[in-house]
């Protein structure tokens, strides 16, 4: 899960704001999120907008600000897709001891087809792909480690443990 941390702080006009902590580093994400988060609120404050308190030229620039951070954010979710996809891909190709973790094989099963998002990166079920499933013994509660690989095909049938 990708997160941001930040404090608020008080700028030298004494305006409270946003400040990130040293060590943070400038992520695509958080732009991404930045964004997305700024159109969810101007969405719902233009939505509430009455014509008896905002004229019409308020309501008109509030909705094209609403229009550009919605173009912005489908350009930017483009680009997140395009990078999730490719994570995705090299974290299959370098071998790694599995690719997604799920708590049951009923959770394995109801994987999709496609676009299956795990830890930022993005799978299809295709042959090679692992899932590692961990549950816990009843009696002795220790856990039980489990890995399955699609071989020959990418139905259910095809999930081989290893």
């Amino acid at each position: 899960m990708l997160k941001i941390e930040y404090e608020i702080q008080l700028n030298e006009n004494g305006r409270p704001c946003i400040e990130l902590s040293e060590d943070y580093e400038d992520k695509a994400e958080d732009k991404f999120f930045a964004i997305e988060l700024a159109r969810y609120y101007l969405q719902g404050v233009h939505s509430r907008m009455s014509s008896e308190i905002y004229d019409q030229h308020t309501f008109n620039v509030m909705d094209d600000a609403v229009r550009l951070l919605g173009q912005i954010g489908d350009e930017m979710a483009e680009i997140q897709y395009d990078g999730m996809r490719t994570q995705g891909e090299l974290h299959l190709m370098v071998g790694s001891p599995y690719h997604i973790k799920v708590n049951s094989i009923e959770e394995r099963d109801e994987l999709p087809d496609k676009d299956i998002v795990y830890n930022e990166r993005l799978y299809d079920r295709q042959e090679g792909l692992r899932v590692h499933i961990q549950t816990y013994d009843s009696e002795t509660y220790l856990p039980i480690s489990t890995i399955y690989e699609l071989k020959d095909g990418i139905t259910n049938e095809n999930w081989v443990k290893l």
